[in-house]
Order: structure tokens, then C-alpha cells, then sequence
């Protein structure tokens, strides 16, 4: 099981969507005392893709259950990265730098569901690459 390369991609991309918990912007940003919903949707998306990319990592031997599940952790990272973007845009908090300099923490967030996107594409890249390989080796039987 670890020694498949999308094995690591789906535990680093899970990883990358629980340190969004870790930084203060999506829970104290003015999106989260301005609208009830960015929170709660917020939390469940990241939790929920995280808790989804680390049960895929058990599908190994279902390779193609495997594969329908990380193209489904990819749209719910689109979906994320949506919402956390929308929320920040429609309260005028979209921004990456202020008066002071560069707002890192922010920025570390705003890339986190895009980082965790570009991991599920290659462990879902990593799949297709087992699936033809597997139908490789019975073509030859």
C-alpha cells in the first residue's frame, strides 16, 4: 500500500487540507462574522475531503473505485477552494498583501486547496498508470 506513489500524493494532499485548520483566516476572517454559512462549510469541506482523501488510500485493491473516488476528492477541493475564495471575495478580504506587506498567512491558505488539487491530480494519475498497467499484464496472460 505505501509503496504506491499516489498512496503518499492522497496522504499529502489530506494533509495540506487539515493545515488549513491551523491558520486564523478562514474562522476570523470578516467573511466568517459576516456570513453564517462560511464557516460550517468551510470546516466541513476541509474536513470532510481530508477524512475522504485518507479512506481512499485503503481502496488499493479496487483500483477503479479508487480512481472515481479521487477524481470526486478533486471536485470537492474545487468546491473548497469556491467557497473559501467566494467568501473572501464578496467581503472585499480577497487580498494577499496590505499596507504593511505581504499577508502570509492568507496566502498559505488561498494555495493550500490548490496544492491539495494538484496532489489528488497526480495520485489519480498514479492509478490510471496502475489500471493500464494491470490490463497490460492480462493482455500478455
Amino acid at each position: 500500500m505505501i509503496q504506491r506513489i499516489q498512496t503518499v500524493y492522497l496522504l499529502l494532499g489530506a494533509l495540506a487540507l487539515a493545515a488549513t485548520g491551523l491558520f486564523e483566516v478562514p474562522w476570523s476572517d470578516p467573511a466568517a462574522q459576516r456570513y453564517a454559512w462560511f464557516v460550517p462549510s468551510v470546516a466541513g469541506l476541509v474536513v470532510g475531503t481530508a477524512a475522504t482523501a485518507l479512506g481512499a488510500i485503503f481502496l488499493y485493491e479496487r483500483r477503479k473505485t479508487q480512481r472515481t473516488v479521487v477524481y470526486g476528492l478533486q471536485v470537492l477541493t474545487i468546491v473548497l477552494a469556491g467557497v473559501l475564495y467566494g467568501g473572501l471575495y464578496t467581503t472585499g478580504t480577497l487580498t494577499f498583501t496590505d499596507p504593511t506587506g505581504i499577508l502570509w498567512s492568507r496566502t498559505i491558505v488561498l494555495l493550500l486547496p490548490m496544492v491539495a488539487y494538484v496532489l489528488f491530480r497526480l495520485a489519480r494519475r498514479g492509478i490510471e498508470s496502475d489500471i493500464e498497467l494491470v490490463e497490460s499484464m492480462d493482455r500478455i496472460r
